[in-house]
């Protein structure tokens, strides 16, 4: 689903264009991915810490998952993150080469090492789905600004699913 920015109120600055960044399916990637993700929403009313985190979770799950495909050569760059950005959300999408669904929330508790991340997710996020083809999967995420509850009429603009 393409990502365009709902406007429902137009007094709101106009949307920032939509961002994107191309990644390898290596570790080190996860870090160029937060920065980016956090340097979008500088200065705007959302927490970079917590849209990099989520990013983190998002991008680490796309790269432990292209990497079980297969090793990719630095070349090539399987892993897409977009991100729409507006003064009441965050819409972030991260693109990943694995058709297969993603496993099940909190798999082994609040102590276990692995498994939490989309916990951590679905607790700052206002919503989360993934979107699947023959070829890939869509990781979304929205993210709310300070102080803002979105919509029923914005989430279903933005494509969260009913």
């Amino acid at each position: 689903m393409p990502l365009e920015p709902a406007v429902t109120d137009r007094t709101s600055p106009t949307p920032r264009r939509p961002a994107w960044r191309a990644l390898r399916a290596r570790p080190s990637e996860v870090a160029r991915a937060r920065s980016f993700a956090s340097s979008e929403v500088f200065g705007l009313p959302f927490d970079a810490y917590e849209i990099g985190l989520i990013t983190s979770e998002i991008v680490t799950n796309a790269v432990n998952a292209a990497r079980a495909l297969c090793e990719w050569p630095d070349h090539m760059s399987p892993i897409i993150i977009r991100m729409v950005v507006t003064d009441r959300y965050v819409h972030l999408a991260v693109t990943d080469p694995d058709h297969r669904p993603i496993a099940g929330l909190d798999q082994g508790g609040q102590l276990a090492e692995y498994g939490r991340g989309l916990s951590i997710v679905d607790q700052l996020a206002a919503a989360r789905w993934v979107t699947y083809d023959e070829q890939s999967k869509i990781v979304h995420v929205v993210v709310a600004a300070d102080k803002v509850i979105l919509t029923d009429t914005e989430l279903m603009r933005i494509g969260v699913p009913a």
